[in-house]
């Protein structure tokens, strides 16, 4: 482009590339950086090239900015011939016309040259190095005419204007352009990227005409200054503030005034100073800064100021403070002041005031340092006011952090005034605390105070020196004693004058103690105390005490290698009062370390407290708490909570044991390391029992592995109990000792729990180690040589252990059972209404005599809060066996601070006799279990053949909330040759009734022992008395169980056949809220017969079938009892078959609703089993014919709603010594119905190996050949694997591509009814089959149905729902006859057996009703069909139907096989081979529409050609008299009744009108009622007056039913 147009400087990040008008800055410099920060885009857009300078094109953002500062401003940029700039130019014309430069030369005008052969100060093109800020001089200006009231004006701050005396604001003032050797700092500032904004500063020095207005000023309160010149310090800043709409500019400014002066004393004699003074204006006050333009000015300003405020001991103080010298030595030398500021109170009516000033002078000290080269400098300050005066003293602080470059003049907000630097050479950073005090020295600092210090605050007095330090402490070193981090501590130290040899020296903390990384604990303890330092002993003491401790923040005073350990063990304990002392022991290097601490202080347990002691001396410690015992208020269960969380899983009797029962009983904690563990030991002695507790933590696991944890309660006061027992008698407890353990074995932080955490046989031996009077007893069940330290003995949860003693004294643990277990949510304490944790009773086989009773087992169970100590016992009384059913002793312990009460309990008895050929057994048992108060009974009686079964219950059932029910079964069965019919004989009759009871069908793997079914369980009085008991308990593993408004019947019959075929069948029938109807039953059958010796099968099948009309389920299956086999015992025969299908029903699942599934021997083994489909065991065979061959072979059958599938495999095998050989074949299939496809797999493996042994050498010589076959199609292909021991290859075949084997329509339709091509056609011709479309194409043309004559509905059903009636004439009716039907209340169903998405009901109309879309898979259809039924309602003889029938839909559930819609992913034809689809079990059906529910119009009357009317009135006829009638008299009123009774209720009411009826006002005689009926009767001409007059009384039964036969009280006549 030239020239002419835009040029743009880029910054190198912006990603441009240089062209004509294109210049990009190289990376890195400080253009670079500046432009980059300058906008968004980072560029400078002048408005041509430069040549050598262009201007700022309009469009530029940066002049943009700065014309917000004077609309008229106006800019350029200079470059060199490379293009690189040298300077930026920006010209104002407001508030004046001035021009500023960066170029080298105007700066060196304005901030004056660099000091001898430096660089520029400020480098070109003015930014500063690192690229954040522009700065440009004044190059030309010529102002004049103007006062320093335009300057306030021009400045933003004309406020100020009435706080300024006229006199100053109306001084003349004016400005030039620079001249050479007079820099006065006139610059403008640009800051594209400042910390809070973007910023433009300009700062402009006016000299004034002339002095005399400010020396006016001044002079009224200062005697004694003078004023030789005076300047102006005009300042203004511009700030982009940030708003919605973008950056809008704010100003700030100011105006200060520069004055050079001197000032001198009332005394002649006093020395004048000269000063450069800052002075500013504010409301109130004045403000001046005098910066001192010699080196001893102390001595002339001291003067000054003390004839200011008239006090001559100013002087006297300071020099008599900064003179004071120890041991010979002066503190300080050649002081300097250095800067003063004064405050003037203009408030004052009577004049301006001196109310405040202060001195700062530089001295350098001689202590705290070592090097003369380096002194340390103190800035110290004098301070007096007007209302408090001077305070006698002298303050300062270390001077340090200073800048000695000398370019604070190049910011735009530092003055001559505000810049202060020391002017001593090299001063230190630091002081030195070995040389704190003057003339001493501080021996064996402790290695963790620094001996360095950055912050140091100093004040003399006339009788003291005071030094106040801070500091960081640094982190105690490893191999010191351990010690708390510090972190910032204050150093304090001080001595009167002359005394310096007894100078105090303390370091005060304050400071947390941070809790361990892996504590719970979020706050820290609060450390307050100090570190004191013995001037006459040169010894360190600390002492300190410690606020808001738990103890796991104790692992800070821990070394490395045992805080990772001991933090777990005590993280929940909290510590109430602390206090702590360290003894430091001088060492090498000047330094001192901690070798001996002591804590001691009171533990807080629950509201127990403890008191703690704990020592380090030299590497070891100890640390114990003793129980206080003066606290009895806490449990054993506040002190777990406290200790452990909410999560402690411990029964109430342990929880609730108060911890303390009297003064005398103790507990102590304390900490060891026992083997490769730390300990954590707690010991307590209550009454009865001894608890300990233990935490344990392994030196090999990880810092944030929880620990583990026990509570272990050993119970007294158990042996030796005697009780008395009904039947029994006098029975001594028969167990030793009873033991209670808790373990927890917490997982890490957010890591779900695994199965199989607990104490390891490493952790018991370690933990026995701490526990040596009372070791933990466990049962251990693994064989010696088999056991490993990592062995798991005690799960985490809840036990208890009974404790066997030996004949010799040796203690062993009988039973271990296992109670509230732990989960992953945590449980918690049973509380209050919760019974028992559901854990199933532990038993152990213990043979012991006790009195009469002869115990075998002994089981233990915790329920309904007491430990049920179980036992099977038997007595013997002659021939006759008795056995105490549910024999137990339950133990309630209410608190372990109180011996347990004993409740025995036997809930039933059982007796047998046994002589053949009698034998009888029986049962009886009562249970009451607060919802459950029942009897049940049974008797078994034999006599060879014949056996008889007997089993009842009666039960009463309290429900919460309602009145209960009760529960009766009864159940009988008869075993014996009964009855022959021809080629069978009746074995066996049994049958059943419950009411308000259940019975629980089986399984089919349960068959075999229903009840109903299983008779070989009877043999034996022993096997009999438990099927008794079995048939009585009312559990959940009994066959019967109360269950409120369900009542069964069942019949069962047994039959044999042949000799050799046994049939016990049942049929189970339960009714009630639903049906459930079973069939069970056991077929056994024995070739050539059961009591042949030598049999060529036997074969036990067990068959169950279910159909719950309730849930819609049909299941049928059928199993193999392992005792079947063929040819050989050893022949053993399995398998089974099931045959499931949903359908629909009140509480159907309806995602299962269609699906079906026969399998015979299970699946394909991939296939994905969906809950609650049969799975039976494969058919099989397993053969062991000896001299070590085998056989064995499996096969199954299986057809589901997607596929089906077959297989089997044989294997063979032979063994001889060192030779083997064997033979596998097996063979798998896969089918998909609709596009046909399959997929084989078949195998076959033949090998032989041999075995040599040579001393300790074995060698395996091994060869097999064996081949895979994998096949699929359609198109056939497939690929042969053959693997010989060496080698292998696969030899593929067949085709690989894909045909498009998408069925038509017409072969669809087929697949869906099941039916020949033929057959189909039918209904193409009659014109039966739906209209079905895809898109918009039309598959099939339909017809008008009522233009078709139906030939046959082989595409839908017609199912009458309701309303269908049968002729008495012809009650058995026809396919496809005439219904009959009730109109009222008739609907049908026409279903259809394609699935459809519409319905019609005429050719022409729109859809009524509407569904899912519906695609067919086998037609490979991505795009849904357009399946819709048309159903026309006819009535004879009349043209328009009535149209009031309903239409609703009538869904089913359809195989997804056929009705889903095609995705080639899951084809496996085109998915290369992909079979997972066909293996998938889910969504095995859609649910469609596939039909419609019509329901007929509501009855309404028929039509009548007769208008309504009166049938009374149409039978009236006019009759003349030959009178006509008297006019009615109007009736007295005395007749009309009166208002009813106003006091009393309504049975006052009744009573009043009783009674005015049966005892009238008139009487009763003949000249009472009886009188006026007569009367009555005869003026009406009536004949038996008599008759009538003797019934004139109220009528008998009104008499005595008169309340009950009116409704409503009657009302009296008035």
């Amino acid at each position: 482009m030239g020239d002419s147009g835009p040029y743009y400087i880029y910054a190198s990040s912006a990603g441009k590339t240089p062209s004509d008008n294109v210049y990009v800055i190289a990376e890195g410099i400080s253009t670079d950086l500046f432009v980059a920060s300058l906008n968004d885009d980072k560029v400078i857009v002048l408005s041509s090239r430069p040549n050598p300078a262009a201007g700022f094109d309009s469009t530029d953002k940066t002049i943009q900015w700065v014309q917000q500062f004077d609309s008229a401003a106006t800019g350029s940029v200079k470059t060199d011939d490379t293009g690189k700039i040298e300077s930026f130019d920006l010209q104002f014309t407001q508030p004046w016309s001035l021009t500023f430069s960066s170029a080298s030369d105007v700066l060196s005008l304005a901030f004056g040259p660099s000091s001898g052969a430096e660089s520029d100060r400020i480098p070109p093109p003015g930014i500063d190095t690192a690229g954040q800020s522009l700065t440009l001089g004044l190059e030309t200006a010529d102002v004049s005419g103007i006062t320093v009231r335009d300057l306030y004006i021009s400045a933003d701050v004309a406020g100020m204007i009435d706080y300024v005396p006229d006199a100053l604001l109306n001084m003349a003032v004016s400005i030039s352009s620079p001249e050479q050797g007079d820099p006065k700092r006139n610059a403008l500032w640009y800051y594209p990227a400042s910390t809070f904004a973007k910023r433009i500063a300009m700062r402009l020095q006016f000299q004034a005409a002339s002095s005399d207005a400010i020396h006016t000023i001044l002079e009224a309160a200062l005697k004694g200054i003078t004023i030789t010149t005076t300047d102006v310090i005009f300042s203004k800043d511009m700030i982009s503030i940030e708003t919605q709409s973008g950056g809008i500019p704010m100003f700030q400014g100011s105006v200060a005034f520069l004055v050079e002066c001197s000032v001198k004393g009332d005394d002649p004699t006093d020395p004048e100073v000269p000063i450069t003074a800052g002075i500013e204006f504010s409301e109130s006050f004045i403000s001046l800064t005098f910066k001192f333009n010699s080196t001893d000015s102390l001595a002339g300003i001291t003067k000054w100021i003390a004839s200011q405020i008239d006090d001559d001991t100013i002087e006297s103080l300071i020099d008599d403070l900064l003179g004071k010298a120890e041991n010979g030595t002066k503190l300080f030398s050649s002081p300097l002041v250095r800067r003063m500021k004064l405050t003037l109170d203009t408030r004052d009516p009577n004049g301006t005031k001196l109310s405040a000033f202060s001195l700062d002078i530089e001295v350098p000290a001689n202590f705290g340092t070592s090097s003369s080269s380096n002194p340390v400098v103190f800035l110290i300050s004098y301070a007096w006011d007007s209302i408090a005066g001077g305070i006698g003293q002298l303050t300062g602080q270390l001077w340090n952090g200073f800048d000695l470059s000398g370019n604070q003049d190049l910011l735009p907000h530092q003055e001559i005034w505000t810049i202060l630097q020391p002017v001593t050479k090299s001063p230190s950073e630091t002081i030195d605390i070995v040389s704190l005090i003057p003339g001493q020295t501080v021996d064996s600092r402790p290695e963790t105070l620094p001996s360095q210090i950055k912050v140091a605050y100093i004040s003399l007095t006339r009788n003291s020196f005071e030094i106040r330090c801070s500091v960081v402490a640094i982190p105690p070193p490893p191999s010191s004693a351990p010690q708390p981090y510090l972190g910032e501590v204050t150093v304090e130290a001080s001595f009167d004058w002359g005394k310096s040899t007894s100078f105090t020296l303390d370091v005060f903390v304050s400071a947390g103690i941070q809790p361990s990384q892996d504590s719970e604990d979020a706050w820290p303890a609060i450390l307050q105390g100090a570190l004191s330092y013995n001037s006459a002993t040169k010894e360190w003491h600390f002492a300190a005490s410690l606020v808001g401790l738990s103890a796991s923040t104790l692992v800070e005073f821990f070394d490395e290698d045992s805080k990772n350990h001991i933090g777990p063990l005590i993280s929940s304990i909290e510590i109430s009062t602390l206090n702590v002392e360290y003894k430091y022991t001088k060492g090498t290097g000047g330094t001192a370390s901690g070798s001996e601490f002591t804590i001691n202080g009171d533990l807080l347990i629950a509201g127990l407290i403890l008191e703690l002691d704990f020592k380090y001396v030299n590497g070891d410690f100890t640390f114990s708490a003793a129980l206080n015992p003066q606290d009895t208020t806490a449990t054993v269960g506040d002190v777990l909570t406290s200790t452990l969380g909410s999560d402690v899983e411990v029964p109430d009797f342990v929880y609730n044991t108060q911890l303390v029962a009297n003064g005398e009983d103790a507990f102590r904690i304390d900490v060891a390391k026992k083997g490769t563990s730390f300990l954590f030991l707690a010991q307590l002695n209550i009454a009865y029992v001894h608890i300990d507790f233990v935490q344990m933590h392994n030196t090999s696991w990880d810092a944030k592995t929880p620990s583990k944890r026990l509570i272990k309660v050993a119970l007294g006061g158990f042996s030796g109990v005697k009780l008395e027992l009904p039947l029994v008698g006098s029975l001594t407890q028969p167990l030793d000792e009873l033991y209670f353990i808790w373990v927890q074995d917490p997982p890490k932080q957010g890591v779900t729990p695994v199965k199989g955490t607990g104490l390891t046989r490493l952790d018991i031996d370690e933990l026995n180690l701490g526990l040596p009077n009372d070791p933990l007893l466990v049962k251990d069940k693994i064989k010696p040589e088999q056991q490993t330290p990592k062995d798991l003995l005690v799960a985490a949860g809840c036990h208890f252990g009974v404790i066997i003693h030996s004949s010799t004294g040796v203690r062993s643990c009988l039973l271990d059972y296992e109670f509230m277990k732990p989960s992953n949510s945590g449980v918690k304490t049973l509380r209050e209404g919760e019974t028992d944790d559901g854990s199933p009773s532990a038993q152990a086989p213990y043979k012991k005599m006790a009195g009469p009773l002869s115990i075998s087992n002994v089981g233990l169970k915790y329920k309904d809060k007491m430990i049920i100590i179980m036992f099977d016992a038997t007595f013997q009384l002659g021939p006759l066996g008795f056995s105490l059913v549910g024999f137990s002793l339950g133990f309630n312990f209410t608190a372990l601070d109180q011996p347990p009460s004993f409740a025995p309990a036997i809930l039933g008895l059982a007796a047998s006799y046994d002589q053949p050929p009698l034998s009888i057994s029986g049962v009886m048992r009562h249970g009451n279990d607060g919802t459950l108060d029942y009897y049940a009974g049974g008797l078994i009686v034999g006599w060879q053949p014949y056996q008889f079964e007997a089993a009842g219950f009666y039960g009463t059932v309290t429900v919460s909330g309602g009145s209960g029910f009760t529960s009766i079964f009864i159940f009988a069965k008869l075993n014996g040759p009964l009855a022959t019919l021809g080629f069978a004989e009746i074995k066996s009759l049994c049958g059943g009734f419950g009411y308000n009871s259940s019975v629980r069908n089986p399984t089919i793997d349960e068959v075999y022992e229903f009840p109903f079914i299983a008779s070989s369980a009877l043999s034996g009085s022993d096997n009999a008395l438990e099927v008794l008991q079995k048939l009585v308990d009312p559990s959940a593993s009994g066959w019967f169980k109360p269950l409120d408004k369900t009542y069964w019947l069942a019949v069962g019959l047994g039959v044999g056949a042949f000799q050799m075929l046994v049939i016990d069948a049942v049929v189970v029938v339960q009714f009630g809220s639903s049906i459930k109807l079973g069939i069970f039953a056991v077929a056994t059958a024995d070739i050539p017969t059961p009591a042949s010796s030598f049999k060529l099968a036997h074969a036990e099948l067990g068959i169950s079938a279910v159909a719950d009309f309730d849930y819609g389920t049909l299941k049928i299956d059928a199993q193999l009892s392992p005792r079947s086999y063929i040819l050989d015992p050893n022949c053993h025969l399995t398998g089974g078959f099931g045959l499931y299908s949903w359908f629909d029903a009140p509480h159907a699942d309806k995602s299962l609703l269609g699906q079906f599934v026969f399998t015979l021997g299970g699946y394909h083994q991939a296939y994905n089993v969906p809950v609650g489909y049969p799975n039976p065991p494969r058919l099989g065979i397993s053969w062991n014919l000896g001299g070590g061959l085998s056989i064995s072979g499996q096969a199954y059958f299986a057809i589901t709603p997607k596929s089906c599938m077959a297989g089997g495999r044989l294997h063979a095998a032979f063994y001889a010594g060192p030779l083997s050989a064997w033979f596998d074949a097996f063979a798998d299939f896969l089918i998909n119905y609709k596009p046909f496809y399959f997929n084989m797999q078949a195998g076959l493996s033949v090998g032989v190996g041999f075995s040599i042994d040579i001393w300790f050498i074995h060698i395996r010589i091994s060869v097999e050949i064996g081949a895979q076959l994998y096949l699929w199609g359609p198109p056939i292909a497939g690929r042969v694997h053959v693997d010989f021991w060496i080698v292998g290859f696969d030899i593929n075949f067949g085709a690989d591509a894909s045909r498009n084997e998408a069925v038509s329509l017409q072969e669809f339709y087929d697949l869906v009814l099941q039916s020949q091509v033929g057959t189909s056609l039918s209904a193409f011709a009659s014109g039966n089959l739906p209209m079905v479309k895809q898109g918009d194409q039309e598959l099939i043309a339909a017809q008008d149905p009522l233009d078709v004559k139906i030939a046959k509905n082989e595409g839908h059903n017609f199912l009458a729902q309701s309303g269908l009636l049968n002729p008495q004439d012809q009650p058995e009716r026809e396919q496809n006859e005439p219904w009959t039907v009730r109109a009222g209340s008739f609907s049908f169903v026409v279903e259809c057996k394609m699935a459809i998405n519409a319905v019609k009901n005429s050719s022409t109309g729109d859809a009524i009703l509407k569904h899912d879309d519906v695609y067919s898979t086998p037609m490979k259809l991505t795009s849904p069909l357009n399946s819709t039924v048309t159903v026309v309602i006819q009535q004879d003889t009349v043209s328009t139907p009535d149209d009031g029938w309903q239409y609703d839909k009538y869904l089913s559930g359809l195989p997804r096989a056929l009705w889903s819609k095609y995705d080639s992913s899951t084809d496996p034809r085109t998915s290369g081979n992909n079979i997972r689809e066909l293996l998938n079990s889910d969504k095995g059906v859609s649910t469609l529409m596939s039909g419609v529910l019509i329901t007929a119009p509501k009855p309404t009357m028929a039509p009548d050609p007769f208008p309504p009317y009166i049938v009374a009135d149409a039978d009236l006829q006019r009759l003349l008299s030959e009178r006509p009638f008297p006019t009615i008299a109007t009736a007295n009123d005395a007749w009309a009744p009166g208002p009813p009774l106003t006091e009393g209720g309504p049975e006052d009411q009744y009573n009043a009108v009783h009674d005015a009826w049966a005892e009238p006002l008139l009487g009763t005689g003949d000249e009472g009622s009886q009188g006026f009926v007569g009367i009555l009767a005869e003026s009406l001409k009536w004949k038996l007056v008599d008759d009538l007059k003797s019934i004139a009384s109220i009528p008998q039964r009104l008499n005595r039913k008169f309340n009950d036969l009116y409704v409503a009280a009657p009302l009296l006549t008035k």
